[in-house]
C-alpha cells in the first residue's frame, strides 16, 4: 500500500495545491510493468506548476493522460480547454480514463484468465499441483485488486474536493463523469474480488473431492488385496505349512516350491478377478459424455414433442354445447348434479 500515498486538494499560498494519481504505461515489447505516478500541482490564477513523482524505475515515462492533454492544448481546436480549471479537469479525466483501461487490462483481465485456466483443466489433472499454481496467481491478483480499491477511493476523495474548488460548468461536468466512473470501477473491483474468492472456494472443494477419490481408490485396492490374502491364508492353513505332511507327497523335494508357485498364481488370479469385478469404475471418457449428452437431448426433444402435441389436441378439440354438456343423462336420475 505504500504506492497509494496522496493528499487531498487544499488552498495554500493563495493557490490550489492538489495531487492526481495515474499510471505510466509500460512497454509491452520489453515486458515492462505499469508504474504508478503522482502528479503534484499548484495552481494560482492562470499558472499551473506541476511535478511528476514516479513510484518505480523505468527507461521511459509514458503517462498517456498527460500526453493527451498536451496534444489537446497544442491542437487549439474546439475542445481546447478555455481556462486553468478546465485544464485541471481534463488532466483528472484523462488520467482516470487511462487508469481504468490499464486496470481492466492488466488486473481484471488477469482474473478472467485465472477463471479460464480453471475451467479448461484436464480431466485427469493433478489437482494439488494445479491448485498451487492458481492459488499463487489468486494471491497476487487479490493484492493488486485491493490496491485498485484504495486508488479508486483516493480518486473519489480528490474529485470531491476538486468539485468544491474548481469553477465552470465544463470542468464540473468532466469531474462528475470521473466521479461516476470511479463508482462503476469500484463495483467492477468488488465483482472481480468476489469472482476470485468463488474460484478459490470451488477449487478447494474440487481438490478435496479429488483427494477423497484418491483415498477411496487406495482403500479399495487394499481391501481387494487383503481379501485375496485372507483366501490364500485359509488355503495354506487347510493344507498345512509342511507340504511333506500331505498324504502321498512323502519324499517330494519340490512339493513346497510347487505349492508356493500354485499359491502365487492363485493369488494373482484372485487379485485380477477382484480388480475386474469388484474394482472401481473406469474413468469417464469423452465418448461416454457425448453419448450421454445425445441421450439427454433426445429425452428433451421427446418431452417437447409430447407437450406440443398435447397443446395442439387441446386447441383442436371443438367445444361442446354447454347446455348439452350440462344436461344429466337419463340413466343418472339418482345422482345429484352440483354446479
Amino acid at each position: 500500500m505504500k504506492h497509494i500515498l496522496y493528499e487531498v486538494p487544499v488552498r495554500v499560498a493563495c493557490g490550489l495545491l492538489f495531487e492526481l494519481l495515474g499510471q505510466s504505461a509500460g512497454d509491452p515489447l520489453v515486458n515492462e510493468d505499469d508504474i504508478p505516478i503522482v502528479l503534484r500541482s499548484w495552481q494560482s490564477q492562470n499558472f499551473l506548476v506541476t511535478s511528476l513523482h514516479v513510484k518505480g524505475s523505468a527507461q521511459n515515462i509514458n503517462v498517456l493522460g498527460i500526453v493527451e492533454v498536451q496534444e489537446l492544448l497544442a491542437a487549439e481546436g474546439i475542445n481546447m480547454p478555455r481556462n486553468i480549471h478546465e485544464i485541471i479537469a481534463h488532466l483528472t479525466c484523462r488520467l482516470a480514463c487511462w487508469d481504468d483501461r490499464l486496470y481492466r487490462k492488466s488486473i481484471f483481465g488477469a482474473a478472467d484468465e485465472v477463471e479460464l485456466k480453471f475451467m479448461d483443466r484436464r480431466t485427469h489433472e493433478d489437482m494439488y499441483l494445479f491448485s498451487i499454481i492458481l492459488n499463487q496467481e489468486i494471491q497476487r491478483l487479490s493484492t493488486q485488486v485491493i490496491r485498485v480499491k484504495w486508488t479508486l477511493h483516493a480518486r473519489e476523495e480528490i474529485v470531491f474536493e476538486l468539485l468544491q474548488h474548481l469553477r465552470g460548468d465544463a470542468a464540473k461536468s468532466l469531474l462528475e463523469g470521473v466521479r461516476k466512473g470511479a463508482r462503476e470501477m469500484i463495483q467492477e473491483q468488488e465483482a472481480v474480488r468476489g469472482r476470485l474468492f468463488t474460484i478459490q472456494d470451488v477449487m478447494q472443494s474440487t481438490v478435496r473431492a479429488w483427494l477423497q477419490d484418491k483415498s477411496l481408490t487406495v482403500t479399495h485396492n487394499l481391501g481387494v488385496f487383503g481379501g485375496c490374502g485372507l483366501v490364500l491364508s485359509v488355503i495354506t492353513g487347510l493344507f498345512g505349512i509342511n507340504v511333506d505332511g500331505i498324504p502321498g507327497n512323502e519324499g517330494s523335494p519340490y512339493a513346497f516350491a510347487l505349492f508356493s508357485a500354485v499359491l502365487v498364481m492363485l493369488g494373482v488370479i484372485l487379485i485380477g478377478i477382484g480388480l475386474v469385478y469388484l474394482g472401481l469404475k473406469q474413468p469417464i471418457v469423452e465418448e461416454d459424455v457425448e453419448v450421454r449428452k445425445l441421450e439427454l437431448q433426445e429425452l428433451v426433444k421427446m418431452f417437447q414433442k409430447e407437450a406440443e402435441s398435447h397443446a395442439q389436441v387441446r386447441k383442436t378439440v371443438p367445444r361442446t354445447n354447454p347446455t348439452a354438456a350440462g344436461r344429466p343423462p337419463e340413466s343418472a336420475a339418482r345422482y345429484v348434479l352440483i354446479s
